[in-house]
């Protein structure tokens, strides 16, 4: 008894200091939903992003319990994408053949309103598909859906010329070989064999054949296409209040000629959140890290295929992060999470003694996170039939400028 007071004596100045910045962030969040000119948009925001934690933490749970559950998740992501490529190969071709008059490659995206979603997604799912195509033992067939879900992947971003999503992987990649040396060469070389092999296919037949039959993809390829505008707006915000920012979600409250987000998540956050809230955010992201990147290390001794996959992956998503939307995007933000989850799961089980201890404010936190959760989508689903859905602040809809009522965040249409 007396080992066991002085453990728990030990214990709770720990647990203090890890509990104490996430009150104090909690503190500054909230009082950021306050000061916004529309408090419940801003706490439905937070309520998504609570959410999505709460996913990756569960998701992780089931990783850590059983190493055969990520296994089979891995391999529903790469018979997904492969499934995705070879529907999107058929439909490029017929296309192509039937309609040339008509073509246009943009026209051919399914499951995603826009190109960019898709490539938001393919950041994260590309690196995790060669883990399976490099499995010791994996059927042929598995193998063979995880290669053809990277050629048509690398395809896909050639078409689209994704200058974010290739210029994320190509960092991830770098990045890889300079963390780990010789113990990545396997999979950097199958990735970007892989990869290179669907965007120099792709690049042929655009060059021999697609060219005459559809419109041009390759306008302003060295454009920023408003980024440093958008980012300036953000910063214009931030300097309207600097200490609470302008709140969760409402840089798309003030409409702009352009994008209903910064394609920047980094100053999205300090426009939105403020300074104290944005430094709190990325030291508690960049603890994270530096502890996912700790155990990915020890991980390339036993699983040197798996922890290249998780290193590219999230050094793909936060290079991405600085000049996409994924962030915003409902799909991609799933990824996030589910990349969150995958280095979450690295860590220690829990203990039994320790999962009892937690069990009941576990509990109460996950049925707030639920109702709240549930209280925001009934709220969507209010909005959902309107003319031009948008979100309900009590006051007239903001006019969209031009093509601007396609500038998503995660309601359908529209500003607020």
């Amino acid at each position: 008894m007396r080992v066991g007071l002085l453990d728990a004596k030990m214990l709770a100045p720990l647990e203090l200091s890890v509990l104490g910045p996430h009150l104090v962030l909690a503190a500054l969040i909230g009082a950021s939903c306050l000061h916004a000119a529309h408090p419940l948009i801003a706490l439905r925001e937070v309520a998504l992003f609570i959410g999505l934690l709460l996913l990756a933490r569960t998701l992780a749970r089931c990783f850590t319990d059983d190493a055969q559950v990520r296994d089979r998740f891995l391999d529903v992501v790469a018979v997904g994408a492969a499934a995705y490529g070879v529907i999107w190969t058929l439909i490029l071709l017929v296309g192509a053949v039937l309609q040339r008059e008509l073509f246009s490659p943009w026209d051919i995206i399914f499951g995603f309103d826009n190109g960019r979603f898709l490539n938001h997604v393919q950041s994260i799912s590309l690196p995790l598909a060669g883990v399976v195509l490099l499995r010791p033992g994996a059927p042929r067939w598995l193998k063979a859906a995880a290669g053809i879900a990277l050629v048509t992947g690398g395809a896909i971003l050639s078409l689209y010329l994704a200058r974010a999503s290739i210029l994320a992987l190509l960092v991830g990649a770098v990045v890889t070989v300079a963390v780990f040396g010789r113990a990545s060469a396997r999979y950097v070389l199958t990735i970007v064999g892989t990869l290179g092999t669907g965007a120099v296919v792709m690049g042929l037949l655009w060059v021999f054949w697609f060219q005459h039959a559809s419109e041009a993809m390759t306008d302003n390829i060295l454009s920023p296409h408003f980024r440093g505008f958008l980012v300036n707006q953000a910063l214009s915000l931030f300097a309207t209040s600097p200490w609470l920012g302008v709140g969760p979600m409402h840089f798309t409250n003030t409409v702009n000629l352009i994008a209903g987000h910064p394609h920047n998540v980094y100053v999205m956050v300090l426009s939105e959140y403020g300074l104290p809230a944005t430094l709190l955010i990325f030291w508690l992201a960049v603890r994270f890290l530096r502890r996912a990147f700790s155990r990915v290390r020890r991980l390339v001794v036993h699983q040197p295929v798996l922890a290249c996959a998780l290193l590219a992956a999230t050094v793909s998503m936060l290079v991405d992060s600085g000049f996409s939307g994924n962030w915003v995007m409902p799909i991609s933000q799933m990824w996030i999470a589910v990349l969150v989850a995958l280095l979450m799961s690295l860590g220690p089980a829990a203990k039994p003694t320790e999962t009892a201890q937690r069990a009941l404010p576990r509990v109460i936190g996950s049925a707030l996170v639920l109702s709240t959760l549930v209280t925001t989508t009934g709220l969507a689903l209010m909005e959902v039939p309107d003319d031009i859905p948008h979100l309900h602040t009590g006051q007239p809809m903001k006019k969209p400028i031009g093509e601007q009522f396609l500038s998503f965040r995660f309601w359908s249409y529209g500003w607020f």
